[in-house]
């Protein structure tokens, strides 16, 4: 019995780690180093919607910046510039990208500089109220 406690607690360790949480699956992220003195930085990522309902990500929350939103990017008057947005959806058993010049999260205010090597913790709020928690993702230079 111990043991099948354990390996249940194993596996579910594994899964939080990974960003796999019931209906979602976390791949790919990554935040890019910021110059030394940027106040702000982004996380990019592939949010893959594993259920027959789409999902919508209403918000996250980090450990390097005061504050956290969800951005996208839009063209305005031959001009594209970054805007908020309040939320993405994702459609069902398809993947949301997150991305550079696209949907992305804005770390904003940060602490302390973002260098290459650093990591950062995030945590995915969706509508449904299902939070993902995404740790460890690996800052590298861009």
């Amino acid at each position: 019995m111990k043991k099948i406690i354990l390996f249940i607690f194993i596996i579910s360790a594994f899964l939080f780690q990974t960003g796999i949480c019931g209906s979602i699956e976390v791949k790919n992220a990554i935040i890019y180093a910021a110059p030394p003195k940027a106040n702000n930085g982004g996380a990019f990522m592939e949010i893959k919607n594993l259920t027959d309902k789409e999902m919508v990500l209403i918000g996250a929350e980090n450990n390097v910046s005061r504050v956290t939103e969800l951005h996208t990017h839009i063209e305005e008057q031959g001009m594209k510039k970054m805007v908020q947005v309040k939320e993405i959806k994702i459609a069902p058993k398809s993947s949301a990208v997150l991305k550079r010049g696209g949907d992305h999260i804005m770390l904003i205010n940060l602490k302390k500089p973002l260098n290459a090597g650093d990591t950062v913790n995030i945590k995915l709020i969706f509508s449904n109220n299902e939070m993902v928690n995404v740790d460890n993702i690996k800052v590298v230079k861009p």
